[in-house]
């Protein structure tokens, strides 16, 4: 291999290491549009915020600079993300990580989207188990109970914002004819705002971590007490990336498992 050619890649690398911030922007999975942190910092206002989050650094404060999430989301879409065609707002990581977020929760005082460690004098300092590095942005929450556990999303890594219909875009993991409020229901919307950023069922969703449904439902192979087990603790059986859930009521494991029953005996109907 030439010198020449190494001396190009070298430098191309650099390049690309080097490259500015970009925030890209979709509709219903489609690119509208895309901006870099440079022009974002022109056109929005942006602020140096405190805020603490024990689960990720217990004890201790952050600071960071960083848009208000509503002014991203009206630089973004306009006024559309306000309309009542669309539910939530799907933060995808570099590595396809996609963490959701109603609008509603969207809408509240508190979402920041940080693209600057004011901790540190260059880059980010690593955050979570696998000290991961959160550039180019940051979802994070100021408020008190706008928490994980609260179903609040805070991906590190954000590359894009993609606006949807969550049930038009992931048809599939509707327990469509499932009552009302039923144990179904319930356990759907735990799984949207807890275990879709990671998993998938019958194909939708995130691909971190397994399919629970396909091609064999999680609950056909695993009893109903070890599934309720590793959802509320997985630390206790192996090193994962899967957060344990101890919050967890004994009430929401069950209707975490009666959703994953009722997606395998629906299989090709209601959906």
């Amino acid at each position: 291999m030439s010198a020449a050619f190494l001396l190009v890649a070298f430098l191309a690398s650099g390049r690309a290491h080097a490259a500015e911030p970009t925030l890209e922007f979709r509709v219903s999975g489609s690119s509208i549009s895309a901006a870099p942190l440079s022009v974002l910092e022109k056109v929005l206002p942006a602020r140096d915020v405190t805020l603490s989050a024990a689960e990720f650094w217990p004890g201790r404060v952050k600071h960071y600079r960083a848009f208000a999430l509503r002014d991203v989301l009206n630089y973004a879409f306009g006024r559309r993300w306000l309309s009542s065609d669309y539910s939530d707002i799907t933060f995808v990581a570099l590595d396809g990580y996609a963490a959701v977020g109603p609008l509603d929760k969207a809408s509240e005082d508190g979402g920041w989207l940080a693209f600057k460690d004011l901790d540190v004098k260059t880059g980010w300092e690593p955050i979570g188990a696998h000290q991961a590095d959160p550039a180019p942005f940051f979802l994070v929450w100021t408020g008190e109970d706008q928490t994980t556990s609260h179903q609040y999303p805070w991906p590190w890594q954000v590359a894009a914002l993609n606006l949807v219909r969550f049930e038009d875009q992931y048809p599939k993991t509707v327990p469509r004819g499932a009552a009302p409020n039923s144990a179904a229901r319930r356990g759907y919307a735990l799984f949207k705002g807890r275990c879709f950023r990671c998993h998938s069922v019958n194909g939708e969703g995130g691909k971190i971590g397994p399919d629970l449904n396909e091609p064999m439902s999680v609950t056909a192979y695993r009893s109903k007490k070890m599934v309720k087990e590793f959802i509320r603790n997985p630390s206790k059986y192996r090193h994962t990336y899967m957060p344990d859930h101890r919050d967890l009521s004994d009430r929401d494991l069950e209707d975490l498992w009666r959703y994953f029953h009722w997606l395998d005996g629906h299989r090709g109907s209601g959906r």
